[in-house]
């Protein structure tokens, strides 16, 4: 049984709990959901780790209790947990579907069973849209359940970013090594980092000499982690990976890899442009090369050659959506895309004093050691600083601090300075943009503290002039510095709330209030279209991750992502400065 299937589990124990009315049972239902967040972001698989020490190295994964562990324990075992079945028999079955829905809560989804007897979420948007509901649910409440039930489609089938991306570079990995194979590369959506992909599409090359692409074939549909075999042929196959993604391979001629890699990531709406383009100056495009005006075929061993027989600079995939990339490239304007390896430090780190994981030692120690680097140079390269940003007392099911928590808090920060001299350890906070736009800690608390990152963590649903106005608000408090995840999105669970973007990027500019590009898997906010509007208008951007526990330093590389996609500089980005510049943009 996989993470993300044992999570589930507990999350919907969790979530039945509260649905059978053990409300007062509320410190269990807690533990359950942190226990689920704790299983589906822990970087190994329990199966391994229950393999290597039994329940007792379960128990050892923060959040994890006996008794939950004893659960894991069967779930890995067995694949069933006798509880949860015992549990589900308390509720409807369709009370529990209903909380599937983004924005529903145990007690509407009571309501929609027993007073609106809606069997399922087909039947639910049936009666909503009839009229039936209209007696139970005011038009606010209607039109947000029934977004919900559309975030939800729309999510169904669709992985994160996060969770295909380790998937493809473990086969990747797995199919270097195979004799022959010369180049094997992510296609699709993927290879462009979009936030959500469908399946995962490889391509690869192989030299035939060495067994040529049905070997490769051979060795693919015996991946170690495919649990069921869809279609094997010469020169392509279809697999289930453990984790119930798709994972396609097609093997490619290498003289012609180039153009069929370059047409395979796409976008649609790249490849048509760039097409439409090509027949104006008389050229044909294909995914097998390019015909010229005398109508010879080029062929392309490297996507390099696509764009320059064109007499374009080359398109980073992550910039092939058509947002004005073969106009740039044609005129040699293609931004400089940040790097991974550009970024000093992390701002936005959540320690054990709030709902993080870990002592503020143990965090400085990892962003040293690594900071979020990937492959071989990880372990050389570490950040310059990082920010511990716990949360204020307004979001209480975070542990939010008090002013007397973060004073005491202060006294372990000076500890950990002293025995982590090499990296600077800032004094920060995720402090509440409250509904009505003031700040739930005093101005002169924050002028105390090095970096002040502000954000909303409730009242989502307020009209676009109450939302923007409290983001403006933030940005002249002089003491901010940063707006946190500023659209508020929940990828699959919640829609981005109503802003006024215009007027926000004139106000981050105009207070040099930098806007949070936040990593973490399920926000990856703010979106890349925003970002290129809002560099246009001269905002400047950290890059974060929203660390909770220490392994989410690596989710780093898929902020970057967001800022490539968004056509985002090196300079766009305060945290790609060292420590003393970035001092003085703290001092602004």
């Amino acid at each position: 049984m996989t993470n993300k299937e044992i999570a589930n589990i507990l999350l919907q124990i969790a979530k039945i709990m509260e649905l059978s009315g053990k409300e007062k049972d509320r410190f269990r239902i807690v533990a359950y959901e942190k226990a689920s967040q704790a299983v589906e972001s822990y970087g190994e698989d329990l199966a391994d780790v229950y393999k290597r020490g039994g329940k007792e190295k379960i128990m050892e994964i923060e959040g994890i209790g006996e008794s939950i562990a004893e659960k894991i324990e069967e779930l890995i075992k067995t694949g069933k947990l006798k509880y949860f079945e015992e549990l589900k028999k308390e509720v409807p079955k369709s009370e529990v579907e209903f909380l599937q829905i983004p924005g529903i809560g145990p007690k509407t989804a009571v309501v929609i069973a027993e007073k609106l007897k809606a069997k399922d979420i087909d039947d639910l948007e049936k009666k909503l849209k009839s009229g039936a509901a209209d007696k139970l649910f005011k038009e606010k409440t209607k039109a947000n359940i029934l977004r919900g039930i559309e975030i939800l489609r729309r999510m169904e089938g669709r992985l994160l970013l996060t969770e295909a991306m380790p998937i493809a570079e473990e086969v990747v990995a797995y199919l270097k090594k195979v004799p022959g194979v010369e180049r094997v590369d992510p296609v699709g959506s993927l290879r462009r980092w979009k936030e959500t992909v469908g399946d995962v599409d490889l391509v690869a090359s192989a030299n035939p000499p060495a067994g040529g692409p049905k070997k490769v074939i051979e060795a693919f549909v015996k991946f170690p982690k495919t649990s069921n075999i869809i279609t094997q042929g010469e020169t392509k196959a279809t697999i289930i990976h453990k984790d119930g993604v798709q994972l396609d391979l097609e093997i490619l001629p290498k003289e012609k890899y180039g153009s069929l890699l370059q047409h395979f990531t796409g976008s649609k709406e790249h490849n048509v442009a760039l097409r439409t383009y090509a027949v104006g100056k008389k050229y044909s495009v294909s995914e097998h090369g390019i015909k010229n005006p005398q109508g010879k075929l080029i062929t392309c061993a490297t996507e390099e050659e696509v764009y320059k027989t064109l007499g374009m600079d080359y398109i980073e995939p992550e910039l092939r959506e058509d947002r004005g990339e073969i106009q740039a490239a044609l005129q040699h304007q293609l931004p400089k895309l940040v790097e991974l390896k550009d970024i000093k430090g992390d701002l936005h780190f959540h320690s054990n004093w709030s709902d993080g994981s870990d002592k503020i030692e143990d965090i400085a120690k990892a962003a040293l050691r690594a900071g979020g680097r990937s492959g071989p140079e990880a372990q050389k390269l570490g950040y310059e600083y990082v920010a511990i940003a716990d949360h204020s007392p307004g979001l209480g099911v975070a542990q939010g601090l008090k002013i007397s928590d973060f004073d005491e808090r202060e006294k372990e920060i000076e500890e950990a300075r002293k025995s982590c001299p090499k990296i600077k350890i800032l004094n920060s906070v995720e402090v509440n943009i409250k509904a009505d736009g003031s700040l739930d800690l005093p101005d002169e608390f924050l002028a105390k503290l090095d970096v002040v990152t502000a954000s909303i963590h409730s009242s989502f649903f307020q009209s676009q002039e109450q939302i923007t106005k409290r983001l403006l608000l933030a940005c002249a408090n002089p003491h901010v510095d940063i707006i946190g995840h500023p659209s508020g999105r929940l990828l699959g669970r919640r829609e981005a709330y109503d802003v006024d973007w215009e007027k926000l990027f004139q106000a981050a500019a105009k207070t040099k209030t930098a806007l949070e590009i936040n990593a973490f898997p399920d926000r990856l906010d703010l979106k890349d279209s925003l970002c290129q509007a809002a560099q246009k208008q001269g905002v400047k951007f950290v890059i974060c991750t929203d660390s909770h526990r220490l392994e989410h330093l690596d989710l780093m590389r898929f902020g970057v992502a967001v800022a490539r996609r968004g056509w985002l500089e090196k300079e766009d980005i305060w945290n790609t400065k060292g420590y003393e510049e970035l001092l003085e943009w703290l001092e602004r």
